[in-house]
């Protein structure tokens, strides 16, 4: 949703630029118009104002495509990048949930060490903040609390892929590996429901 809302946002920043831009080249060419072709025959300005407009629109068509097409290969990049980031912390996360009693504690804090540098830099800021909270909570959060915190990081990194998630709910992606999740469910909803 936010990407959609990213999206108006900027396709609205850019109409409204383009639109200042015409009305800039606008003035500049009735300005221009007045001062240059003053006294000249009407037909002959007007097929060299054609003739200007036409070069102004090709050039600024060529700048805008060639800023849409760098920003579009820079996000390509930056995505590329953040592939094996992604890939590599929801291995390490997942051998952990997966096996906690042959988890080395050791092991695990030089794997939160070193997978926190390239989250900072390739990250965006959703799977950022869900990681800052995930961190948080491991350490004073019981296993089961913790756990629904795995999945909103999981839930934020698909979302930074582009999977929409309005139809995943919480405890589906769990349910991929956890087999007692409806029960912690369960007992999650009935906290939150005393509370």
């Amino acid at each position: 949703m936010r990407a959609f809302i990213k999206g108006i946002g900027s396709l609205a920043v850019l109409a409204a630029l383009l639109f200042g831009a015409v009305e800039g080249v606008a003035f500049l060419a009735r300005y221009v118009g007045r001062q240059v072709f003053h006294g000249v025959n009407p037909t002959v300005a007007a097929a060299a104002v054609t003739a200007m407009a036409t070069v102004l629109v090709t050039v600024a068509t060529l700048v805008i495509g060639r800023y849409l097409e760098r920003r579009k290969s820079v996000e390509a990049d930056i995505r590329a990048s953040k592939i094996p980031v992604y890939t590599r912390l929801v291995s390490g996360l997942m051998r952990t949930v997966m096996n906690p009693d042959s988890s080395n504690a050791d092991e695990v804090a030089q794997f939160l060490r070193e997978i926190t540098p390239d989250l900072i830099t390739w990250a965006s800021d959703d799977v950022l903040l869900a990681w800052s909270k995930f961190k948080r909570e491991v350490q004073v959060l019981a296993a089961e609390d913790t756990i629904f915190s795995f999945e909103e990081l999981l839930s934020a990194i698909r979302r930074d892929f582009g999977h929409s998630g309005r139809q995943v709910k919480e405890g589906d992606l769990l349910a991929l590996f956890i087999n007692d999740i409806d029960e912690q469910l369960t007992r999650r909803r009935a906290q939150r429901g005393a509370v």
